[in-house]
């Protein structure tokens, strides 16, 4: 397990853990290190990339939707 710090460059899973720290897992060694760390880690919720749907009736009723 590095530090963020020190895996800087290479592709590893980010981890963020509830005091704060950065740290970048091996992906051989994630599912151990989540597992070892469950109650240490910090939960987030990521915004979706989508804009609203918009409905097929609201595009023909209004050409600018």
């Amino acid at each position: 397990m590095l530090t963020h710090e020190q895996a800087r460059g290479e592709n590893m899973p980010t981890v963020y853990l509830k005091s704060g720290e950065v740290v970048e897992v091996p992906i051989e060694e994630l599912a151990d290190y989540l597992y070892e760390n469950e109650d240490k880690i910090q939960l987030q919720k990521l915004k979706s990339r989508r804009g609203p749907i918009r409905s097929k009736v609201a595009a023909e009723n209004n050409p600018a939707a």
